[in-house]
C-alpha cells in the first residue's frame, strides 16, 4: 500500500490512464500538471495532500 501520494505518482497514474483509455499521454500529463499546480497554489499542505490522493484515486478507478 502506498503511504503518501506524491505528484509523481499522480502523473504516473495519468499516464497509465491515458494508455488504458487510448488517449494522448502528453495531453493527460499536461492537464494533470496544470491541475497539480493550481491545487498547490490554492491549498495548504494537508488539504493539498488530500487533493492529490483524490486525484490519484480518480485516475486509478476510471
Amino acid at each position: 500500500m502506498i503511504e503518501r501520494i506524491t505528484e509523481g505518482l499522480v502523473i504516473q497514474a495519468a499516464r497509465e490512464w491515458s494508455a488504458r483509455k487510448n488517449k494522448s499521454e502528453a495531453t493527460a500529463v499536461a492537464n494533470v500538471s496544470e491541475t497539480i499546480a493550481a491545487l498547490k497554489a490554492q491549498l495548504k499542505t494537508e488539504e493539498y495532500d488530500d487533493a492529490l490522493a483524490k486525484l490519484y484515486r480518480e485516475y486509478e478507478e476510471s
